[in-house]
């Protein structure tokens, strides 16, 4: 019933839940932390901000975070965006079908979603650690390659003195 979409989705919402109140993080900072691409992760980001799950903010220090407390959002508010169920208010009358099976299935995996929130699985102590443009180094520069030293003399001076 739980697609990858629906997993990496809750997966991405416990990582913005871990984070302070009020801070941002982009789809840069999020795609290595989540393994993702960036353009999968949007098109996991636009359906969660369509529901109001996830706040976003454009403009430098923008991102996406969080809307609201961490402690009021089940995991299955998050999975809902994403999955069809088979509920229907009308059980079938008849003896137990393949139907009836998967419906009764549903509905234990939904009680079971509904009873957990975002913020029991949310790590606060990775709201203290470094950003990622501050472990990384804004600008992602590649290390320098080690100074070559000649093993000529520099000047005619100095190859003067080596013949000596």
């Amino acid at each position: 019933m739980i697609s990858k979409k629906t997993i990496n989705a809750i997966e991405l919402c416990v990582l913005l839940a871990s984070q302070r109140a009020g801070d941002y993080l982009t789809t840069a900072e999020l795609a290595p932390r989540l393994d993702l691409s960036i353009s999968y992760l949007e098109n996991i980001l636009k359906p969660l901000k369509d529901n109001d799950i996830v706040l976003s903010m454009k403009g430098p220090g923008g991102g996406y975070t969080l809307c609201g407390d961490a402690a009021m959002v089940t995991v299955w508010d998050v999975a809902c965006v994403f999955e069809k169920t088979m509920l229907d208010p009308e059980m079938p009358a008849e003896g137990p079908t393949h139907e009836s099976y998967v419906l009764e299935l549903e509905q234990v995996v939904i009680k079971t979603l509904k009873s957990f929130t975002l913020s029991d699985f949310a790590d606060f102590s990775a709201s203290v650690s470094k950003s990622y443009a501050d472990t990384m180094g804004r600008f992602k520069f590649k290390p320098l390659p080690m100074a070559l030293t000649p093993k000529a003399p520099n000047s005619v001076f100095q190859l003067g003195m080596s013949f000596q």
